[in-house]
């Protein structure tokens, strides 16, 4: 009852009030835990224990940065035999945080904590499998980090050689906790169609936790509003989307992720990808096997492949 409520209260909001919120709810989280503005906030330093898997992620991660980086510095603190490790770029931005994998599908604009100047390009692609009408979905972005722990990314939904949608996102980083092998920050994604009325805004709150050598997990919570040419009035969902990782190797990383979307009137949209990456140098490739129910209430398998590159710190 009261689950029906709060959606009927969510629908009757507009999509300009949505707007305002987003920005607004992005905005106060980073003026509290003693932060400022965001464009200035540095997050705090986050770490991560002190053992081999760890050590091991850290050695990749200070590789990838070794093109643009000036020096690395890594410190143990005596009291918890916490390490924490940061890399300096020549922009002179420290990248600090927790080493966390991403999730394939609703993936982050860089990792929490990103320097300012890190720029990445990838590339999503989702063929359609039994369904040859829909076509090959595809989606090239660009995220770049504008500041310390925030980022901005622009995409471009395609289906088959045509723009689907403009998508644009912001990122942004709360800070550390859990004996700093945790982070956490928010995400907001505004998604509008070439043609026609559609427009998708996703507000969800991001957090990283570390859990020992070789096992972490991520998680995606919040809300998303759609309006459609069949609805134009709009409706509200709840989304949830928890990922677990294991890390086999320096290389290898091996995932289930789960993406879950519950509205007041309709069935719930889920998708449940098992998923491997695999690093080589800057570029990272990771091709996920499972199955999705799709807003037509049929399930069918889903396959995904994206390909990274990261570029390091943007020229200033």
């Amino acid at each position: 009852m009261l689950h029906h409520v709060l959606c009927r209260m969510l629908q009757s909001v507009s999509g300009r009030r949505w707007a305002a919120i987003a920005f607004a709810l992005c905005l106060l989280p980073s003026l509290s835990y003693g932060q400022h503005v965001p464009v200035f906030t540095r997050p705090p330093l986050a770490a991560e224990r002190d053992d081999a898997g760890l050590a091991g992620q850290t050695l990749l991660m200070t590789a990838l940065f070794d093109e643009v980086a000036g020096a690395a510095t890594a410190t143990v603190d005596p009291a918890s035999g916490v390490r924490s490790t940061t890399s300096e770029l020549r922009t002179g931005e420290l990248r600090t945080g927790p080493i966390i994998p991403e999730p394939m599908l609703f993936d982050l604009m860089r990792p929490l904590g990103a320097a300012r100047g890190e720029l990445e390009v990838n590339a999503l692609v989702r063929p359609s499998v039994g369904r040859p009408q829909e076509g090959l979905a595809w989606a090239p972005e660009i995220e770049w980090a504008f500041a310390p722990g925030h980022t901005v990314e622009l995409e471009l939904p395609f289906e088959g050689g045509h723009v689907e949608a403009f998508k644009f996102g912001v990122q942004g980083t709360l800070g550390s906790f859990r004996q700093q092998r945790s982070i956490h920050g928010w995400q907001v994604l505004v998604e509008c169609a070439r043609t026609g009325k559609n427009l998708q805004l996703d507000m969800v709150h991001l957090a990283g936790h570390r859990l020992g050598s070789h096992w972490s997990v991520f998680t995606m919570q919040g809300v998303r509003w759609q309006r459609t040419d069949a609805k134009p009035q709009g409706r509200v969902k709840a989304i949830f989307n928890p990922t677990v990782f294991r890390d086999v190797s320096e290389r290898l990383v091996l995932g289930l992720e789960t993406n879950l979307a519950v509205g007041a009137k309709v069935r719930a949209n889920w998708v449940l990808l098992p998923q491997a990456h695999i690093e080589w140098r800057r570029y990272s490739f990771q091709m996920g096997l499972g199955a999705e129910r799709s807003f037509a209430n049929s399930v069918r398998p889903a396959v995904a492949f994206r390909v990274v590159r990261t570029l390091g710190a943007a020229a200033h």
